[in-house]
């Protein structure tokens, strides 16, 4: 009977449901509904919003040309806080949006979050008449179980990320994480 227990308790951690598409995206539309309401209420929203701006006055950037980034930075802190060392700020952090204009491209990332984790990533590029999306889905253990990739509608496929046009695209899951523990230690600096 010890051996039965024993066992069941090394594979629980394994059993248990793992996040899926369908949750990731209800959380999303759920996420999506309240910063709507929050634009339309401003103080009154349900959602807090930190919002910033890079090169707010369009000057010529380095290298680079015309360049203008915006971040925003979506969390929910209810008024009822918890004491300061109960308190995760990573965890109320819900959604980031980066729009990017450079020289010709322009750019949308969206990171989607639940108790710090991310779940989901999406990404839309569109330069001189071509446009590409790609969106990665996360598990609780961070771990990318989903991703796909459009090239001007087309959905890309494992093949054709092994030709030289479109090699560039295949997701990194690696890099996207990176990136979004970086956005995410800024917002909990800021805060």
């Amino acid at each position: 009977m010890r051996h039965i227990i024993f066992y069941l308790l090394l594979i629980i951690p394994f059993i248990s449901p793992a996040q899926s598409e369908s949750e990731i995206r209800k959380h999303y539309t759920d996420v999506n509904k309240k910063i709507t309401e929050s634009v339309e209420h401003g103080f009154e929203g349900p959602l807090y919003n930190n919002h910033w701006v890079t090169n707010k006055n369009g000057r010529s950037w380095p290298a680079v040309g015309i360049y203008n980034e915006i971040t925003d930075f979506w969390y929910d802190d209810p008024p009822d806080h918890l004491p300061a060392a109960e308190r995760n700020p990573k965890n109320v952090l819900l959604k980031i949006n980066v729009s990017c204009k450079s020289s010709h491209l322009m750019a949308g990332e969206e990171y989607l979050f639940k108790d710090g984790k991310l779940l989901f990533f999406y990404l839309h590029e569109g330069e001189e008449g071509t446009e590409w999306e790609t969106r990665v889905y996360f598990n609780n253990k961070g771990v990318a179980f989903k991703s796909n990739v459009k090239a001007n509608g087309k959905e890309l496929t494992a093949k054709d990320f092994l030709t030289e046009e479109y090699k560039d695209f295949k997701p990194n899951p690696a890099n996207i994480m990176v990136r979004a523990k970086k956005l995410q230690d800024l917002f909990v600096k800021s805060m």
